[in-house]
């Protein structure tokens, strides 16, 4: 029988244990934030709520698909409309509102959120940061694209710079691969990257609000 390596036998199953814990934790974490999302107010409110496992799970589903119902009928627009309306009004509570709003529209948005992956000069000159297209304006008749650069491993974070058109550099990647790059801290990474000799993206593909 030939020797043990100890170390790749430990490395191999620690490959493989991290996945699957990070799978189940990220899983309970999400079970128990939607299981938690309404039945602690509905306690408050004096609803008597059973303890139930799973209970609050149904609970913001059914919610979930009663509001959604309600948002496409012509009746229900109109109530959710003047309910928004009211909330609107309310300070702070008002612009929370509008922002979470907002953004949700963005994330669930058909369009393609970034139409193309780029690389900036960024945090100083000497130094590359993979970011994505986002949209397009004009300073002082000088053409600029607002670039994303995500936080590495937590890409809902990160800054928005403008960048003048002629500094950017536009890659082959695609959005999926860059996101799996920078979430994985660049542990994935595509080992040859080629870069578009023109680095002017064709009219029409970011326009007002990055839609195309």
């Amino acid at each position: 029988m030939k020797n043990l390596n100890i170390k790749n036998i430990f490395l191999t199953g620690l490959f493989v244990l991290i996945p699957i814990v990070v799978t189940v934790w990220v899983v309970k974490t999400l079970l128990s934030v939607v299981n938690n999302l309404i039945l602690p107010y509905l306690e408050e409110a004096g609803v008597p709520t059973p303890h139930i496992p799973g209970l609050g799970i149904i609970v913001t589903l059914t919610i979930i698909f009663i509001l959604g119902l309600l948002a496409q009928n012509y009746f229900g627009k109109k109530f959710l409309s003047y309910l928004e309306s009211l909330i609107l009004k309310i300070p702070v509570a008002g612009s929370i509102y509008n922002a979470t709003k907002q953004t949700m529209e963005t994330l669930f948005s058909k369009k393609e959120n970034f139409s193309k992956v780029v690389l900036v000069r960024f945090p100083h000159k000497d130094t590359f940061a993979l970011g994505f297209i986002a949209n397009e304006l004009k300073i002082c008749e000088e053409n600029y694209y607002i670039v994303f650069i995500p936080a590495a491993i937590n890409p809902t974070s990160g800054f928005a710079i403008m960048v003048k058109r002629e500094d950017i550099i536009i890659t082959d990647l695609t959005v999926e691969e860059a996101m799996r790059t920078i979430v994985s801290g660049g542990l994935v990474i595509k080992k040859h990257i080629k870069l578009l000799k023109d680095n002017q993206i064709p009219a029409g593909e970011v326009s007002a609000n990055g839609e195309k």
